[in-house]
C-alpha cells in the first residue's frame, strides 16, 4: 500500500490509517479543511485532554474530527474503488473495492447526514465498523473487507 499526502486528499475520499502494526485499519471520509467524518468504538483513551484543533475526545459514535486526531499517528492511506476483481484478489483486505462510488457531492452530504442524525448505527466491529460505515458514504451499501479477516 502507498502512503497518500495530505496535500493530495480531496473532499470525498475514503481514507484509512493503520493500526496495531497493520493488524486492523481505521477509515472515514475526508471532508476537506483537514477533517474527517468517521465511525468509532469503543476506546481506552477517553480521559485524554479534547484535541487542541477540533475540540474532539475521543469516544464511540459518528464524528467530525481533525486529520491529525483520524491518524493518531499512524500512516494515511486513500482506498480505490472500481478496481477489478484481479486486483482486488492481491491487495490488502480493507484497502479496495469493486464497487463504483457516488459522486463527490453525494459522499460528503451522506457523511454529513449520518453525522448529524447519528443514523448509522452503534459501532461494532464484527457488524457495523469504520469502513463500512465510509464504504456507505461513498456507495450507499455498508461492506468491511476487513470483516473478512476476523470473521
Amino acid at each position: 500500500m502507498k502512503t497518500v499526502r495530505i496535500d493530495a486528499l480531496r473532499p470525498r475520499d475514503h481514507i484509512f490509517s493503520d493500526r496495531k502494526s497493520r493488524l486492523y485499519f481505521h477509515h472515514g471520509i475526508y471532508v476537506g479543511d483537514q477533517m474527517v467524518i468517521h465511525l468509532m468504538g469503543p476506546s481506552k483513551t477517553y480521559n485524554l485532554k479534547p484535541c487542541e484543533r477540533c475540540r474532539f475526545t475521543p469516544q464511540a459514535g459518528i464524528f467530525k474530527t481533525c486529520l491529525d486526531c483520524f491518524l493518531n499517528v499512524y500512516s494515511l492511506y486513500r482506498y480505490e474503488y472500481d478496481v477489478s476483481y484481479l486486483k482486488l484478489v492481491f491487495k490488502r483486505s480493507g484497502s479496495c473495492s469493486i464497487w463504483d462510488c457516488r459522486p463527490a457531492n453525494q459522499v460528503v452530504e451522506t457523511a454529513y447526514r449520518l453525522l448529524k442524525d447519528k443514523s448509522f448505527g452503534s459501532y461494532n466491529f464484527s457488524l457495523n465498523n469504520c469502513e463500512d460505515f465510509a464504504v456507505y458514504c461513498k456507495t450507499g451499501m455498508a461492506m468491511s473487507n476487513q470483516r473478512v479477516i476476523w470473521v
